[in-house]
């Protein structure tokens, strides 16, 4: 939840923003570099010491709100020294999404986040993980749908529609393609196996 909502002289009158939002990721960011040790959520030991499991174990929402302040203005000692090895080289990123949230890292102020900012600082990581780092593979199911070319044929949706010359909802056929995740491709681009048709887009 936003800082802002959290706060007591803020109820009744919190209006959400687009900002808020792209706080809420950032804290959905944190809580998997948090709380897993890798890819295809390795979850870590539930006797690990991570200060921000507080923020779920909190039900006073103003405790709450202080907890939060405190951990991510204090960005290096409560979350980069508790994050597994495997995130540590992503944390960078990380503080500069929390600069771009609260300038200053002053989590006192107003949400300054935006749309902008955060591509920016996420495109970076992307060309840098791309470029520098090795990738740990995980496999990723890769879901594959068939769309229809014409009206009358099967819809692009996993189901056969209960038409009259269906007489059930077999499940359409797609191929289960595993990949790393840097060779994933929108699946509506790639050719369906035994359809001899490539989907359009």
């Amino acid at each position: 939840m936003p800082l802002a909502s959290l706060r007591k002289k803020n109820r009744g009158k919190y209006i959400h923003s687009p900002a808020h939002d792209l706080e809420s990721l950032l804290y959905t960011a944190l809580g998997i570099v948090t709380f897993t040790t890798g890819p295809c959520g390795q979850i870590r030991a539930p006797t690990d010491h991570v200060p921000l499991a507080r923020w779920y174990n909190e039900i006073d929402r103003e405790q709450l709100r202080k907890d939060k302040i405190v951990d991510l203005a204090d960005y290096e000692e409560e979350i980069h020294d508790h994050l597994p090895d495997y995130w540590k080289p992503f944390s960078s990123y990380l503080h500069r999404l929390l600069e771009a949230t609260w300038p200053g890292l002053n989590p006192f102020s107003e949400s300054a986040a935006t749309h902008n900012a955060f591509k920016k600082v996420l495109e970076e990581a992307l060309t840098d993980f791309a470029t520098n780092h090795q990738e740990t593979p995980c496999n990723y199911a890769q879901v594959t749908v068939k769309r229809s070319r014409s009206p009358g044929n099967e819809g692009r949706y996993p189901y056969k529609r209960l038409r009259g010359d269906v007489s059930n909802t077999t499940r359409l056929a797609y191929p289960a393609v595993i990949k790393p995740l840097s060779e994933w491709t929108d699946p509506v681009d790639v050719d369906i196996v035994g359809s001899g048709e490539e989907v359009p887009a």
